[in-house]
């Protein structure tokens, strides 16, 4: 009996972790960079430029927020091209990281890839628009509440 709650539990586990990790991932207004078929749009206005990303988020940590979703999260855009990813959903009390790596596309999206997401989207790539008050909102519907100077992935609480 003691095997069968065991099983059980590891299973509710699992569960929990592969729901944590959906809610963090971008939804429809992030297409998979390889969706080829999907027809072409054109940035949202005032969307900023590649380099103008750029020299927002590399070297940086950004702590943005998804309310639709309801996570939070650090990501630290290192120089060399890889990223450290970590959220936190509202429902649970614990931080999930995940590594991966961002780039631009020709179309001037910012665009991640994290390959050891268990579940989900793991490649998509988003317009920067700024708000005018200091954030910035992804296409996906995330909010850059705040952008922190170095590697400060302990930040998101």
């Amino acid at each position: 009996m003691y095997r069968i709650e065991k099983l059980a539990t590891a299973g509710l586990a699992a569960a929990i972790l592969a729901f944590a990790v959906a809610a963090c991932q971008p939804q429809e207004a992030a297409r998979p960079v390889s969706d080829s078929a999907a027809p072409e749009t054109a940035a949202p206005a005032g969307a900023l430029t590649a380099a103008e990303v750029r020299e927002l988020v590399v070297g940086h940590t950004v702590i943005a927020r998804d309310e639709g979703r309801k996570v939070s999260r650090a990501e630290y855009f290192s120089p060399d091209g890889a990223v450290v990813l970590n959220a936190k959903p509202d429902a649970f009390g614990m931080i999930f990281s995940y590594d991966g790596t961002y780039y631009f596309d020709d179309r001037e999206r910012f665009c991640a890839n994290y390959p050891s997401l268990p579940v989900s989207q793991k490649e998509y790539c988003e317009y920067v628009v700024p708000l005018g008050d200091g954030r910035h909102e992804l296409t996906d519907g995330s909010i850059y509440e705040q952008i922190l100077d170095g590697e400060q992935l302990d930040a998101l609480k």
